[in-house]
């Protein structure tokens, strides 16, 4: 990979040495590296993200056993995900803190019939968990199972139309932008910049579908936004000003992205209605002026 960082290539050689104590089980399928270091932006905080693929998920009783054979340190584990098919293991080895994602290979098989042909936009807190599955799969450095992975791999690609026009409608649901300025005027600091953290959150999520990108969460959104061919001019930049510059200069700023990825979703998906969205962003709220004495 082409300007991958130091950091990102050191992680990898460590997961190359880690796969062989784990793929020597027979009922491991495939394994691979995601995150930071399978997008090679890892840097001095990153930890190492590693997926393994089962014949049928794993006890936790057999993991535990596999992590004493390979010589781990700090050994935790807990359950993954809202429907809990998953478990996310943690260690430590040669002082690098490894995060390790265990599925069954019929759990991403559904996962990936969901993505693509049920258009799934589910959502487990903030993290769309079938999107970032497919996502870290389409991104993967794949260290065992390459016939497996591909197989993924071409099942999600292309990005169904459909799933972009679910990823839009799901986050059209915009109040009227002029209670930001409201509490702008009010200089109510805390609920402004909480109701922006979540217009942005929907600009993006909007913006991930226009762009055919399964949603990767939200870590990274710097690389993510740099590879997005359809977006607001200057994006990123803009929405660090909205969160950086004073709270009425910002709360335009916003004002602006919101309407300028509106245009887009019509420029680039018109199947998609945005008229009474418009309308809503749009709305006033009523001013009372004091009577007049007399």
């Amino acid at each position: 990979m082409l300007n991958m960082t130091e950091h990102s290539v050191w992680r990898i050689s460590l997961a190359h040495k880690i796969d062989p104590a784990f793929t020597a089980n027979p009922k491991v399928e495939a394994c691979f590296v995601f995150g930071s270091a399978a997008l090679g932006i890892s840097d001095q905080y990153s930890d190492l993200e590693l997926a393994f693929i089962w014949s049928y998920l794993p006890s936790v009783e057999e993991l535990r056993a596999t992590a004493q054979n390979v010589g781990v340190n700090g050994w935790e584990i807990e359950p993954y995900g809202e429907a809990k098919q998953a478990w996310l293991e943690q260690f430590y080895m040669n002082g690098m803190k490894v995060e390790a994602g265990h599925w069954a290979r019929e759990t991403i098989d559904n996962v990936v019939i969901d993505v693509v042909e049920q258009y799934d936009v589910s959502q487990n807190g903030l993290l769309f968990e079938k999107q970032a599955i497919a996502s870290h799969l389409q991104r993967a450095v794949v260290l065992h199972g390459k016939d497996i992975i591909k197989q993924w791999q071409n099942q999600l690609s292309p990005y169904p139309e459909e799933l972009a026009v679910a990823m839009v409608q799901k986050h059209l649901k915009f109040r009227p932008f002029d209670g930001q300025h409201i509490l702008t005027d009010r200089c109510e600091i805390p609920m402004l910049y909480e109701n922006n953290c979540a217009i942005v959150r929907w600009l993006l999520n909007m913006l991930f579908g226009l762009n055919r990108i399964y949603h990767p969460g939200f870590k990274w959104t710097r690389y993510f936004v740099e590879e997005m061919n359809i977006k607001p001019s200057d994006f990123f930049a803009r929405l660090e000003r909205v969160f950086q510059s004073d709270a009425a200069s910002g709360t335009r700023e916003l004002r602006q992205l919101a309407d300028e990825t509106f245009d887009l979703v019509e420029q680039c998906l018109p199947q998609v209605d945005l008229k009474q969205q418009r309308e809503t962003f749009n709305r006033l709220y009523p001013r009372w002026k004091l009577p007049v004495n007399g």
